[in-house]
């Protein structure tokens, strides 16, 4: 735990004075009677105004992450105490570093802390003392650096590793860094964090690894890819799509039938809004923020998409209150897309204003009733961290909730009665048919305790399998799927790891005991059961991840993994990571050579043929939670590997108009024989939402032989006669496809030739 660190300990990390402590304690926080009032009314269709009064409750508030008035009380505080002791004005400027980095000004965080500094070697060192105030500065010089040098278009790449050369143009802030993580390794040679952010930082200054210290040297061999998938180049500001906001979801899909996906993206921000990028046909993206009605739509760390109400357009739904705890107490957003590039605020009219901490969802008809329902994933608190409610912590449970869709736009909550309730801390959640009996099964990732499978009964009931099954962890853990990773019919299982401390990533990378929490990739067996084959996959690597999901890198047709990392800390300086199915049930890291190993911090992963050429590109969201730790987003083009592919969108009837958990088989020959290929319709992982359109690799096929459909109603189809790398809709219980005709556009199409690539 660092000075800038966990909130619920912030202001009793360094043994403030009494007065400080007792005006930072009872500064402005929102009461839950605050939050309770701001949806106590009926409110008709397209009612927003809540949402600006979640801004306005929180922004003032001393919420750790985004409230002003710690910082307020901070400086007013200056003005009364000017005649205040030594000792008083070190721990008056470490409080007030932290409070001026978080809200970005990273300048003025340094030079209070080297007026610290100064102060504390005047007075003779307390030793404890002077280690907190170094281990400010080397994260505060870090953010200047970054803010100096990458937060730009075009210094954007200087935080993607490998970095080539001195890739930050402005110094100063890594040279800083520098000088203290050298000091204090002197006396702590063995930290791990410190260690680790010495070479990064050294990797900035193209020092790296020449001028490391031989004894702190992270080897280079233990950043390499173990192969060359070929670099993803990213493309967002030359495509029309620039913003800087913090963390939040991203979807990329097809939201005015044009036959092109567009991306809308969220920010955590309360008082930011969403962000709606048209794909315009010809490599550009258009903002129709404004235009379409979302600016009004404010806050919200992830989105899904869904066709809820089977009209042919695709809807979203936005989570809001995620990790904020007791301040979280927020609505979500049902949107409805009316079909002309705008959307409508239909939360209330549907029954979905509940107000809760909520960052997970999930679509899925469990009832096989042709309408989709939806399971939101609320955050409870019943582990130890968020407070104790005996003694005044954070009592309230919040019961995650099961909507069942009543087919006439509302919604009716049922999971107390279908036993789907999990009063835990869930992060993530998925639907798949995990047991081949037709209907869908329901996975939900818990951060602190162990994991729940609720299969589905059939009656409208669920039973919690997951201990039997033996997929109850990890403990903490994040985003979670459903896939088909290694071909064989059966849907398999990812969940992610979530851990916290740098210092475990580093000890990962060299091979040194940790206690980083591990993901688990659990393997169908096909009878019901599941084996944890983490390890023998090459998988078993620590993470700080935070937005994932699969889809497949070089159109071989086994779907590969990218995680976003990262945590609230500003020393969290991992590389999203990227990871290959090499097609035997291992998987490659591929990060560095990929062009993903992003050092921002990662979050919602999205896949999609945005350019229409037939492998799949990513979006991904990137930024932090303290309103200085905002980034660009990040559009990666895949560079293409010359493997075949078939992009299917299906339609429901009978079904879901999504068609939203069918199941496809394709049959391919090659020069080897036959192999089948298998996709399963979702939006992919648990924070990002790739397209329902299933974009599939073939690899080296040579011919299509058949495609055959298990539609969510339990319809079976089957066709025939379609040619490789073609785009065509298949519509349940109509015989053949329709060939869709789908011209490959470049993207960014004025960009010219970047020096880092």
């Amino acid at each position: 735990m660092h000075w800038y660190g966990r909130a619920v300990v912030i202001v009793v990390s360094v043994g403030i004075s009494a007065g400080i402590v007792a005006l930072l304690y009872f500064a402005y926080r929102p009461s839950s009677e605050q939050f309770a009032n701001v949806n106590s009314s009926t409110h008709p269709v397209g009612y927003t105004a809540d949402l600006q009064e979640y801004c306005d409750i929180l922004t003032p508030s001393d919420n750790p992450h985004i409230g002003q008035s710690r910082l307020r009380t901070l400086i007013d505080l200056a003005v009364a105490e000017p005649d205040a002791n030594v000792v008083w004005r070190i721990d008056y400027a470490l409080r007030m570093a932290h409070e001026r980095l978080k809200f970005g000004d990273a300048d003025e965080a340094v030079r209070l802390l080297e007026n610290a500094l100064a102060l504390e070697e005047e007075r003779g060192v307390n030793q404890e003392r002077l280690d907190e105030i170094l281990d400010a500065l080397i994260v505060a010089y870090i953010r200047q650096g970054e803010n100096d040098n990458c937060i730009t278009p075009e210094g954007r790449y200087a935080c993607i590793l490998p970095l080539n050369g001195p890739s930050h143009q402005k110094p100063n802030g890594s040279q800083g860094a520098i000088r203290y993580l050298t000091r204090v390794l002197t006396t702590h040679p063995d930290d791990m964090r410190y260690r680790w952010l010495l070479n990064i930082t050294h990797m900035t200054l193209g020092t790296y690894p020449d001028d490391v210290p031989e004894q702190f040297l992270i080897s280079p061999t233990k950043f390499g890819s173990d192969v060359d998938i070929g670099r993803f180049e990213e493309i967002a500001p030359e495509a029309g799509i620039y913003n800087i906001k913090l963390a939040g979801g991203s979807i990329v899909d097809d939201f005015d039938n044009e036959g092109l996906p567009d991306i809308i993206t969220t920010t955590w921000d309360p008082c930011g809004s969403m962000a709606y990028y048209h794909n315009d046909g010809d490599g550009r993206f258009s903002d129709l923020t404004a235009s379409s009605g979302l600016e009004k739509q404010l806050g919200g760390l992830n989105l899904i998409q869904a066709d809820y109400n089977n009209d042919g357009w695709l809807d979203v739904l936005v989570l809001r209150g995620g990790w904020m705890l007791e301040d979280g107490q927020m609505r979500m957003s049902l949107l409805r897309n009316n079909g002309d590039n705008t959307f409508t605020d239909l939360t209330h009219v549907a029954g979905l204003a509940s107000e809760h901490p909520r960052q997970g969802a999930a679509w899925a008809d469990y009832n096989l009733d042709g309408h989709l329902d939806l399971y939101v994933c609320n955050e409870s608190e019943p582990i130890s961290w968020l407070g104790d409610p005996e003694t005044g912590g954070y009592p309230t449970i919040h019961a995650s909730e099961l909507f069942r869709n009543n087919g006439d736009g509302t919604f009716t909550e049922m999971a107390n009665i279908a036993r789907v309730t999990n009063d835990r801390y869930c992060k993530g959640t998925a639907w798949g048919d995990y047991d081949n009996d037709g209907d869908p099964d329901l996975y939900v990732s818990n951060f602190g305790e162990s994991n729940r499978l609720y299969r589905n009964d059939g009656g409208g009931t669920f039973l919690d399998i997951a201990h039997a099954v033996g997929v109850a962890e990890p403990i903490n853990s994040f985003a979670t799927w459903f896939w088909d990773y290694n071909n064989d019919g059966c849907l398999d299982l990812f969940v992610a790891g979530y851990s916290f401390d740098i210092a475990e990533v580093a000890k990962d990378y060299l091979g040194l005991p940790n206690e980083g929490s591990l993901p688990k990739l659990y393997k169908n067996d096909c009878t019901g059961g599941f084996a944890d084959v983490t390890e023998e996959a090459g998988l078993n690597r620590v993470h700080l991840t935070m937005g994932a999901n699969y889809g497949d890198f070089d159109n071989d047709g086994f779907q590969d993994v990218l995680l976003g990392t990262g945590f609230v800390d500003y020393d969290s300086l991992e590389p999203n990571a990227a990871y290959r199915n090499d097609n035997s049930g291992k998987f490659q890291d591929v990060t560095l050579s990929s062009g993903f190993g992003h050092l921002q911090k990662g979050h919602a992963v999205a896949f999609g043929d945005i350019d229409r050429d037939g492998d799949q590109d990513v979006f991904m969201q990137i930024g932090g939670f303290f309103p200085g730790d905002a980034f660009l987003s990040a559009l990666y083009e895949n560079p293409g590997h010359g493997n075949h592919w078939l992009s299917i969108k299906l339609v429901g009837t009978k079904s879901n108009r999504d068609a939203m958990g069918a199941r496809i088989k394709i049959t391919v020959r090659s020069d080897e024989g036959e192999r089948a290929v298998f996709a399963f319709v979702s939006s992919g992982g648990s924070f990002g939402a790739s397209t329902l359109e299933q974009e599939v690799g073939l690899g080296d096929a040579i011919e299509v032989i058949s495609v055959e459909i298990r539609w969510p109603s339990g319809t079976a189809q089957s066709i025939e006669e379609i040619s490789l790398d073609t785009h065509i809709r298949v519509t349940e219980g109509m015989s053949g496809f329709e060939l869709l005709k789908k011209s490959s556009i470049r993207l960014a199409p004025d960009r010219t030739a970047l020096d880092f690539y």
